[in-house]
């Protein structure tokens, strides 16, 4: 599905999907953010909070945590949302002719 990290392939290698209908656009990085990065950061302040440690751990546990916690789902859930939109057949507005040409009328 994909030919690099997040960038979509122009076709399913398997069973030959043309992938031009997909526009996931920013859904992936909201998605990861509201998940992952909203619930961190309260976790981080109530550290701060609690603990007052110094800056330095906040550099070593919570920002590599920030960091790989909202990079690492962005591929599985681009890949969602590509499946979501073709399972529900979403399209953009203006793109019914597009469409109708990949799934031959359809």
């Amino acid at each position: 599905m994909f030919k690099s990290w997040l960038k979509l392939a122009d076709r399913c290698e398997h069973c030959g999907l043309d992938y031009r209908f997909a526009a996931p656009d920013d859904g992936p990085a909201f998605f990861s953010l509201c998940i992952v990065a909203l619930p961190l950061i309260f976790v981080v302040v109530w550290i701060q909070v609690a603990f007052e440690p110094p800056w330095w751990v906040h550099l070593l546990t919570s920002f590599p945590l920030l960091v790989a916690g909202c990079l690492l789902p962005l591929r599985p859930i681009k890949g969602w949302l590509v499946a979501s939109q073709y399972v529900h057949k979403a399209q953009e507005a203006g793109t019914q002719a597009l469409w109708d040409q990949l799934h031959g009328g359809k």
